[in-house]
């Protein structure tokens, strides 16, 4: 069991532990690890006592949680050891904040920095960068040759942005062909750069309409709608986002797309 699933660390202990009786061997290896007696931990998990905040990082250590998780676990400790209703609601919080901190996608996807800030505000400059990253990865795109002429950009402007993006970790070469690198860019919805990096994009589809594709899709509208019809709306929309990425991080990389999703109030 995942401890950012539970808000009681009683649910979480029961779950890593299982019922009584079952796992016995684990809850003695976890009384012997915090020198208790076996008969202490199951009166804590009947809530018939709490365990002290020395104890409980013990317990950390013993399931090997990380920092964040660490931290967690003791304000699910606090939490059942505060005295009083204000006191509880402090606590449950700060544990609230922390589970909403898990929503944002830059954390889920524990993405690093892998590159300097300097370099970040290069790469979100221009759409080029990402799509010659993604091209990368698709059959036919794994020269600087093939990569320019895909993207209409003079050659010698393509090799500037592929040696850029070698050096930092986001391709790399083998054999004289270009794959995606092990570097990671990502930007979450408090950087500054998130502004540059949608409307790189979306001058990016405004472009495309010249070429008229079939098979591309295009969608424009100026909507009217009830307040609980705006909730459905963004529910199905993120839904159907969810399973588009859950998709595409499944399938073969075998050409390119672009995405972009709008839906906002008309007046602020």
């Amino acid at each position: 069991m995942r401890i950012w699933e539970s808000t009681s660390y009683r649910d979480y202990l029961l779950g890593r532990l299982g019922a009584e009786g079952l796992r016995t061997g684990l809850r003695k290896k976890m009384a012997a690890h915090m020198r208790v007696h076996p008969t202490f931990v199951s009166q804590v998990l009947k809530e018939r006592a709490d365990f002290s905040l020395e104890q409980a990082e013990s317990l950390n250590g013993f399931f090997e949680h990380t920092d964040d998780e660490a931290e967690y676990f003791i304000l699910l400790v606090l939490q059942d050891r505060a005295a009083n209703a204000t006191l509880r609601a402090r606590f449950t919080r700060k544990i609230q904040a922390m589970r909403e901190g898990r929503m944002n996608i830059r954390k889920r996807l524990d993405v690093a920095d892998s590159v300097s800030e300097n370099d970040r505000e290069r790469f979100y400059s221009s759409f080029i960068y990402g799509a010659i990253h993604v091209l990368s990865g698709v059959p036919g795109f794994k020269t600087v040759e093939a990569i320019a002429l895909a993207v209409r950009l003079p050659l010698a402007r393509a090799k500037e942005v592929v040696e850029f993006l070698l050096r930092i970790g986001i391709l790399r070469e083998e054999g004289g062909l270009l794959a995606p690198g092990p570097g990671h860019v990502h930007l979450g919805n408090e950087s500054e750069l998130i502004l540059k990096h949608h409307s790189n994009w979306r001058l990016h589809a405004l472009g495309s309409l010249q070429f008229l594709d079939r098979d591309d899709v295009h969608y424009s509208a100026c909507l009217s709608l009830s307040r609980e019809d705006v909730f459905r709306v963004k529910e199905s929309m993120l839904q159907n986002l969810k399973e588009n990425v859950d998709v595409v991080s499944r399938s073969k990389e075998e050409t390119a797309y672009v995405m972009n999703i709008d839906f906002y109030k008309l007046v602020q």
